[in-house]
């Protein structure tokens, strides 16, 4: 069995988790900046779920590639170069429209996104406490992305929303490649075992349960503003609900930061998962009463962070070696790319309320997950 490689200090777990706060910052500001172009006339309102899907998918194939050049070259220079140049990338696209050039800066740019996060991805499989470190990246990523879509609508830089949600996010890339400076020479992951690779159907198992995990929650997240719409709910309230919701998730993540270690991983998947799909039974239930929304509202953001955390240990009761933990964010992006799509396709066949159902049926799916892979584990 390959052993984990030597623990990280604290000043570079910190470091890294600031690099890849900022390189998912784009996740809270996708709102506001797609929302802008389209508004703007840059892009069409059906382009906009493709824009998405190639930055997310390029931000997968970054953080496999990133994990590689760690592997082989110095952190620092991986990590500036990869920061200098989504800063870039996010400058470049000031003033420019039409899907072909726009989906082709996204893609560059989620390939760069997808490299830094990969240095936080090896800075937390190198921690002692796995969970917690990953619930810490996940209250600051998300309170980085809360804060800059706040006050995002105060900032004018000339005309173009667009242009200043652009240069936001090159401003990240920047500190991003700035922060790198401060990283040790080497952040190497577990060196690849031999005799038994990362991805096995156990670690498989695990991978695919977060991935379609964090897709579901998306899937919902995705549709909740035009779901409400579709219920009466005035513009005003989604952006009530949505803040809660934001909250209750950091109060998730610093919840699972606290009793990650006391809890029982796949135990705790499967409960999680079975609230997500009572959760969406109770959007249905309480669509009528705005306090019971988002009183929902706020559960789902709850149970939606406090749960990532446990995919995490997961994967690590299955490979002490800490090599498939390196996979879990790739694996997590490509679910939220992949399954939105899907749930778009049901509420083209049907109405919006397809795709929290589709979410729902997701949630039940995956409170089984962790039992098949205790079975493969076993096996």
């Amino acid at each position: 069995m390959t052993a984990a490689p030597s623990p990280v200090t604290g000043r570079t777990l910190a470091t890294s988790i600031l690099i890849g706060s900022c390189a998912l910052l784009v996740l809270g500001v996708q709102p506001v900046l797609l929302g802008a172009m389209v508004q703007e006339g840059r892009i069409a309102d059906a382009q906009v779920g493709n824009l998405v899907t190639i930055e997310m998918l390029a931000m997968v194939l970054g953080s496999l590639a990133g994990i590689g050049l760690l592997r082989k070259m110095g952190a620092r220079g991986v990590i500036g170069v990869a920061g200098l140049i989504l800063a870039a990338m996010n400058v470049a696209m000031a003033g420019q429209s039409g899907m072909a050039i726009l989906s082709s800066f996204r893609a560059v740019t989620g390939l760069s996104e997808g490299v830094l996060v990969a240095s936080t991805l090896v800075a937390i499989s190198r921690v002692a406490r796995v969970e917690r470190a990953s619930a810490m990246f996940l209250a600051v990523q998300t309170l980085l992305q809360a804060t800059v879509a706040a006050a995002l609508p105060f900032i004018l830089t000339g005309s173009s929303r667009t242009d200043t949600a652009l240069l936001a996010l090159a401003a990240v890339g920047a500190i991003a490649a700035a922060a790198a400076l401060s990283l040790p020479r080497h952040l190497q992951p577990a060196a690849p075992d031999s005799e038994r690779g990362a991805l096995t159907p156990a670690t498989l198992t695990a991978l695919l349960g977060a991935g379609l995990f964090l897709g579901a929650i998306v899937s919902v997240w995705s549709y909740f503003g035009l779901w409400l719409i579709h219920y009466g709910y005035p513009p005003a309230f989604e952006g009530t609900a949505v803040s809660l919701c934001l909250v209750a998730q950091v109060v998730g993540a610093l919840t699972a930061a606290r009793l990650g270690e006391r809890l029982p991983n796949r135990q705790t998947i499967s409960a999680c998962a079975l609230a997500g799909a009572l959760l969406v039974a109770l959007f249905f239930i309480g669509r009528g009463d705005a306090t019971a929304i988002v009183a929902v509202s706020v559960a789902f953001g709850f149970v939606w962070l406090f749960t990532l955390p446990f995919f995490a240990g997961w994967l690590i009761e299955i490979d002490p070696g800490r090599r498939a933990v390196l996979y879990l964010t790739a694996f997590q992006l490509g679910g939220a790319a992949l399954l939105p799509s899907l749930a778009g396709v049901a509420v083209g066949s049907f109405s919006v309320d397809a795709a929290l159902i589709f979410s729902g049926a997701i949630f039940l799916l995956l409170a089984v997950v962790p039992i098949l892979g205790r079975l493969a584990i076993r096996h």
